[in-house]
């Protein structure tokens, strides 16, 4: 949960050997990536203030090592606002998902919501 909302993250196992084709997974048991530290964007006040608001969608890779790379824009609302999104989810660091113990990378599609008002309660 963030100033500007709930973020919802999707994933699933990066499988870099077959990336061409469809493969029967092994196992489905994946440990889900855990958040260790978690970094909001910026948004600014003149933006807030003239409510531009959406939500950013962003496909990313979660590595082995917890960290977040390969950022790609998939659906924007703001060139400021969208890269905000993109710089704060760069700078994430998770526990690493694993399967059979072992860490994987993963492909995560994140869905970081702007809304130019508080949530109602």
């Amino acid at each position: 949960t963030s100033a500007t909302g709930s973020w919802v993250l999707n994933f699933a196992e990066l499988n870099e050997l077959n990336a061409g084709g469809y493969q029967r997974p092994e196992s489905t048991d994946v440990a889900a990536p855990i958040p260790l530290r978690k970094v909001d964007p910026k948004y600014p006040p003149e933006l807030r203030t003239a409510h531009v608001e959406g939500e950013v969608i962003l496909y990313a890779i979660i590595r082995k090592d917890g960290t977040v790379d390969s950022i790609q824009l998939v659906h924007g609302i703001d060139a400021h606002l969208d890269a905000n999104a993109m710089d704060a989810l760069a700078q994430w660091k998770f526990q690493p998902a694993e399967k059979g113990g072992e860490p994987i990378n993963l492909e995560a599609v994140v869905h970081i919501p702007f809304r130019a008002r508080g949530p109602a309660y």
